[in-house]
């Protein structure tokens, strides 16, 4: 192994357990609330999975969800570990969605030891810290790192890889490299980009056998490279992962083709990028702004420069900036989605913190101790900030809304009753009921269109005259005319300020 760099230093040794504990503290934050909340549509597809799990006793390879009529609900998705685990805790405690939250801190507080541990063998001891402190911190992190998604078990599984990945090229043990194998198959088919932006650096690590070095040449690293693609464990390594990988999302297929009901994967629905979103300006200065505020929560982005500037002759710089560029990739990759789906950005915390902790190191040893409390302070109050307004604040208003509504139907209505949720594409309001039906826009609902569903077991209309969907408030013109359409009788509504309604079909019927 090659000397550390003579200008890598920090030795520092500081207590794991703040910023695990701080982390944490963070993301407990009302993890007693129900499935609401920013993307609480993608949560709750995946609460249903894991209600339908331990109440259908259906196994793992067969996920439903409640958006599907009258018919079984069989989904393509991705491999539903998350549910599956979720509905195991279920078994012993009931439908408690807490739990599922919980699942995520748990992950999350894994996840954060792991980005110290990545960012001291990546550079040192105090980086390391500092990078576990960014992780926790970050607004980005701390909501889908208690959101009731698998979110946090995929980034769990890519900190695992690299962990282990790194003590096997270090050690050449075997079991380290076994457990890296399962966390990188087993983050593949949680979502399958990361066999990019996790594959990149797993491969770098293997190129750069010294991360706190400086970085060889190109022409070791080529040939470093040329040794790696003659040895059989590599392609044993990667062939595996990328089979399993396939395996699952074949069979996906056809659970989607047999049912008709999929998250998008193939056909007109997996559009996720072109060349348009690619070059559009508003596109990533859409992503520049999320990342930098909600990742990076404003004061991480001088960090991030200094950290990269740092570190980018450095075996370990080289490891964290190539996840950087992995996601770039993939970004570019799923632009449409990365643009609407937040999370997707996520994974990049897993590169940013170690670069952040490492700026952070570098700029703070040189300022007055004011400076550093006043630009502490600021990190903290740009968090919490963003936490509250972005993120706490709509659980809680949506929770007010949409729970009341929620739980007249549990008491109304029996548990095998079929309704029709007038919120768009959004399946929130059907699994905060805990009840099976359809999901339609309000654009789409016509008389002859409720005597269709109520012919396939259709017994409820419900919804809300004010919002689209659980998020987005219903125009004007839409407004008077679902008023027009459910007025006819002379409903009560549920509640008279956000105009939530449930009727039964048959009062709607000439």
């Amino acid at each position: 192994m090659r000397p550390a760099h003579p200008g890598l230093s920090g030795t520092v040794s500081r207590p794991a357990w703040q910023p695990i504990g701080l982390g944490t503290l963070l993301r407990m934050v009302q993890i007693w609330m129900p499935v609401v909340g920013v993307h609480s549509w993608r949560q709750a597809d995946t609460a249903a999975m894991a209600r339908h799990f331990v109440e259908q006793g259906t196994p793992i390879w067969l996920p439903q969800i409640d958006w599907a009529g009258a018919s079984a609900g069989y989904v393509e998705c991705e491999f539903p570990i998350y549910p599956f685990l979720v509905s195991r805790l279920y078994g012993l405690v009931g439908v408690q969605e807490w739990m599922g939250r919980s699942l995520s801190v748990l992950c999350s507080a894994l996840t954060i030891w792991l980005v110290m541990r990545l960012g001291r063998r990546w550079f040192n001891p105090e980086a390391g810290w500092w990078a576990g402190m960014a992780f926790a911190l970050a607004p980005l992190g701390v909501y889908y790192g208690r959101a009731f998604q698998a979110e946090a078990l995929l980034v769990l599984c890519a900190a695992g890889a690299l962990e282990a990945h790194s003590i096997w090229v270090e050690r050449g043990t075997k079991w380290a490299l076994a457990i890296s194998w399962i966390c990188f198959a087993g983050a593949a088919l949680i979502k399958v980009i990361p066999l990019l932006w996790l594959g990149l650096p797993l491969l770098l690590l293997q190129l750069i056998p010294s991360p706190q070095a400086e970085a060889e040449s190109c022409r070791h690293i080529m040939r470093r490279l040329w040794h790696l693609l003659l040895n059989p464990w590599f392609w044993v390594y990667s062939a595996t992962a990328l089979a399993i990988t396939s395996a699952w999302y074949m069979h996906a297929y056809g659970l989607g083709e047999s049912s008709g009901l999929t998250f998008g994967f193939w056909g007109d629905d997996s559009d996720r990028s072109n060349i348009g979103l690619a070059l559009s300006l508003s596109s990533w200065m859409n992503l520049t702004i999320r990342i930098g505020l909600r990742a990076l929560f404003l004061v991480g982005i001088p960090l991030i420069m200094i950290g990269s500037m740092r570190s980018w002759r450095l075996g370990g710089g080289r490891i964290a900036l190539g996840g950087v560029v992995g996601m770039l990739i993939c970004t570019i990759a799923t632009m449409r989605s990365s643009t609407v789906h937040e999370y997707y950005q996520f994974p990049l915390l897993l590169f940013s913190s170690p670069l952040v902790g490492l700026g952070w190191q570098t700029w703070h040893y040189k300022q007055q101790r004011w400076v550093v409390q006043i630009f502490i302070s600021v990190a903290l109050i740009v968090s919490l900030l963003v936490l509250t307004v972005d993120y706490w604040a709509v659980e809680t208003r949506q929770r007010s809304i949409w729970v009341p509504l929620a739980e007249s139907i549990r008491r109304e209505l029996p548990t095998n009753a079929r309704i029709v949720s007038i919120t768009g594409s959004d399946p929130t309001l059907l699994n905060l009921a805990r009840r099976q039906g359809w999901i339609i826009p309000s654009n789409e609902l016509t008389r002859e269109r409720l005597q269709i569903l109520r012919s396939h077991g259709a017994s409820h209309l419900t919804g809300s005259i004010k919002w689209h969907n659980t998020y987005t408030r219903t125009n004007k013109n839409e407004e008077q005319r679902i008023n027009q359409l459910i007025q006819t009788n002379g409903i009560q509504f549920i509640d008279k300020s956000e105009k939530t309604y449930l009727i039964p079909i048959s009062n709607l019927m000439p």
